[in-house]
């Protein structure tokens, strides 16, 4: 087997991972956009940084000190927070190391590609689901549509 073989067999095994997690706190964002609230209010570094990041229980816990308490994902949400745990969200999106992709958020928002393209309706979901698969020639395909860079070096190190 090429070490090319190997790094795709260890990308697809990372994708089948993902796409079968399960996370510790059921999420409605669903019921988060109907309240208001959008990718950006949670997701703060997407437009200022490489990762989107995931919201920190303190940013969680600046509503919900108040808001839907009695809820059990927030009861569950609060031991995390009192015991001052991050959530141990599993992540839905990304690639793994060997994949050598320098994937930028900000770069892509400042394009004014919308969350929605990358990462499907997820307004509409209670957890997150894997439902774009983001390979390389799913990347070079919108690239070209968009006349962004097909040079290697724009996304891999």
């Amino acid at each position: 087997m090429t070490g090319s073989s190997a790094r795709w067999i260890v990308l697809a095994a990372v994708a089948a991972a993902q796409s079968l997690a399960t996370q510790p706190i059921e999420f409605p964002h669903a019921t988060h956009v109907g309240a208001g609230l959008e990718c950006v209010d949670c997701h703060t570094g997407v437009e200022s940084r490489a990762a989107a990041g995931l919201p920190s229980v303190r940013k969680c816990m600046l509503c919900h000190a108040r808001v839907a308490v009695d809820r059990p994902g927030v009861e569950a949400l609060r031991r995390f927070a009192a015991a001052r745990q991050e959530v141990p969200w599993v992540r839905v999106y990304g690639f793994p190391t060997a994949a050598h992709v320098k994937f930028v958020h900000s770069a892509h928002t400042r394009a004014g590609i919308d969350c929605r393209t990358c990462h499907g309706e997820v307004e509409k979901m209670t957890v997150a689901q894997p439902v774009a698969r983001h390979t390389m020639g799913s990347c070079i395909s919108c690239h070209r549509s968009r006349g962004a860079s097909t040079d290697c070096t724009a996304c891999h190190f």
